[in-house]
């Protein structure tokens, strides 16, 4: 994804109280063009109050949230018309075919032509059940046509709110793939909230991880998951724990090394240079009785970075 890409959503400093208690602190991010951008964090972190501000359903007390560059405090018509939104189901009518879905949701937009129906239907893959009755849908079917009535007006940003919610295994591979598909294809900046971290590792170019109305980390996957590289385990004997450990602590290419509760050596390093530690280990007389290895996901990453505590297994 190119950085250099133009920016569709940025926040800055946005602030947010709810009967004087700070409940958005301090948060800053930006969304760019053609990429899928994850919003992360934990029961109570602020994240549901950032979306209803983003969607413009709630006030902001401080900062700003721009659209296309367009203010949403100061231009809010503007703003709001660039952004296509699920937020929690899709608002759909079940006696109601999806094409009677769509044509009701153009009228209401008004300058809703035909043609962009049609597109729309053919961008989320529904013609062949469009003049079904929703009721008759799958639930990935139903999340499928409410973002093509989110895309309706030609939106610049798509905010996505647990859009694989409910879905089965199949399912939620499927709406992974389309969503990429649309940040890429269509060159739309997508914003997706979810707690399903393998998902977002697997479908986001970036994410945002927030706790207690902060920003704590925000960049690719990689980059972030680079901060704890992967772990390896060493047991030594007992008389030997300090000396390997300290030893270990020594190597430039151990970026920290700690005793664990089952008195185990814990470090992050690169696996690639294990016969290297394995090596200089022999060589100071520190015999090694076992080595384990385990490569570091986002869903340690953001325990670490939420619970305060190591990112471990």
């Amino acid at each position: 994804m190119d950085l250099s890409a133009e920016v569709i959503l940025s926040v800055t400093h946005l602030q947010k109280a709810i009967r004087r208690k700070p409940i958005i602190r301090d948060i800053t991010f930006e969304v760019y063009r053609g990429e899928v951008f994850g919003f992360l964090g934990p029961n109570g972190a602020g994240k549901t109050t950032t979306i209803r501000m983003l969607v413009g359903l709630a006030a902001y007390d401080g900062g700003d949230i721009k659209i296309g560059g367009y203010s949403l405090r100061d231009d809010f018509t503007r703003a709001i018309s660039q952004v296509g939104c699920i937020v929690e189901n899709p608002e759909l009518y079940k006696f109601m075919s999806g094409r009677e879905n769509l044509e009701h949701f153009a009228r209401m937009s008004g300058n809703i032509s035909a043609e962009r129906i049609d597109e729309v239907v053919r961008l989320v893959d529904l013609a062949h059940a469009l003049d079904d009755k929703v009721k008759t849908y799958s639930l990935g079917m139903r999340q499928r046509l409410g973002i093509a009535q989110a895309l309706l007006h030609r939106p610049r940003l798509l905010i996505l709110d647990e859009p694989t919610n409910g879905l089965d295994p199949a399912g939620i591979r499927e709406m992974r793939l389309f969503i990429r598909r649309l940040a890429e294809e269509e060159q739309l900046a997508v914003f997706v909230s979810s707690h399903m971290l393998s998902e977002i590792e697997m479908m986001c170019d970036r994410v945002a991880i927030i706790n207690q109305g902060k920003v704590i980390s925000v960049g690719s996957v990689a980059s972030l998951m680079e901060q704890f590289a992967d772990q390896v385990e060493w047991t030594f004997a007992q008389d030997k724990l300090d000396a390997g450990m300290e030893l270990l602590r020594s190597l430039p290419f151990v970026k920290e090394a700690w005793l664990t509760a089952e008195q185990r050596v814990k470090c992050r390093m690169e696996t690639d240079k294990i016969a290297e530690a394995n090596k200089a280990l022999v060589q100071a007389d520190i015999p090694i009785l076992g080595i384990a290895t385990k490569t570091v996901t986002l869903e340690d990453l953001f325990l670490s970075l939420t619970t305060g505590g190591e990112a471990t297994a």
